[in-house]
């Protein structure tokens, strides 16, 4: 009995970690009209986004350019800004033209970041 539940077991991890590693990544590259609202304001940025698989690369312009790298899995976009020693990280997920998600940086300052796929090409 508990043979057969370890093989249970170790045939449901190989079939979810297969069914992750099979997920096609969404294609984001292009230019993103990025939103971030704080309690007080709301910041505009011009996103460039580079992918190469599952490998994000992009520049985030918004008073300065910074550069961010990271990931993309599936639906879930995973990147940090850098800037000096500050980082930003941002987790969001693509739903066609669209991101929603999150910036976080410091301790505990997380604000809502939104991205929509710029129509100017």
């Amino acid at each position: 009995m508990k043979r057969t539940t370890l093989v249970l077991a170790l045939v449901w991890v190989v079939a979810v970690t297969w069914h992750v590693s099979a997920q096609k990544a969404v294609g984001v590259a292009g230019k993103w009209d990025v939103t971030v609202r704080m309690p007080d304001r709301s910041v505009s940025e011009q996103w460039t986004i580079q992918q190469r698989g599952s490998a994000i690369t992009a520049t985030a312009k918004g008073e300065r350019e910074l550069p961010a790298a990271g990931s993309i899995a599936g639906a879930f976009f995973r990147v940090t800004v850098t800037d000096g020693n500050q980082q930003y990280r941002v987790r969001a997920t693509v739903d066609g033209d669209a991101m929603d998600g999150s910036i976080t940086y410091g301790k505990g300052k997380e604000y809502l970041w939104s991205a929509k796929r710029s129509k100017a090409r």
